[in-house]
């Protein structure tokens, strides 16, 4: 998988509320607690999870933003090509107690509204990442250690 091309949804913690500036997107408030950002990776799905996974990397997509104030704690993967990040995508937002934020955020290149969504901190992300997986019924979405 290290050079498969696929799409990913990346679980980032916050453990404090911050207010993350981000690039052109400008300021976006975050409250404390689980988030999941739904991203693709073309030239291979391993090294780019392992660098959101880096505490110390130069910001150069939205989600650097995300994950130097916060915590990678790992990711859902399905291979695929560039669309798969958007069925992703959709998929999160159709999942009661997930609420989209920051629009524009991880979707500039695309016309989703948004690729960053907030748990509620009252839905254990366990049910959100079960409901996540049954989405995808044939297994495809599946979890990995980074």
């Amino acid at each position: 998988m290290r050079s498969s091309p696929g799409a990913y949804v990346l679980v980032v913690h916050l453990s404090a509320p911050a207010a993350i500036g981000v690039g052109s997107l400008g300021p976006i408030s975050l409250e404390e607690g689980h988030y999941l950002y739904c991203g693709s990776a073309q030239a291979g799905l391993m090294p780019r999870l392992a660098r959101h996974m880096r505490p110390d990397k130069k910001k150069h997509w939205h989600i650097d933003f995300l994950t130097c104030a916060g915590s990678a704690l790992g990711a859902l993967v399905l291979k695929g090509g560039k669309d798969t990040e958007c069925r992703l995508a959709d998929a999160v937002s159709d999942i009661p107690g997930v609420e989209p934020v920051g629009r524009g955020f991880g979707s500039s290149d695309c016309g989703c509204p948004t690729h960053l969504f907030h748990v509620r901190n009252d839905v254990p992300l366990s049910t959100v990442l079960d409901v996540l997986r049954s989405s995808f019924p044939n297994g495809d979405l599946n979890g990995q250690s980074i």
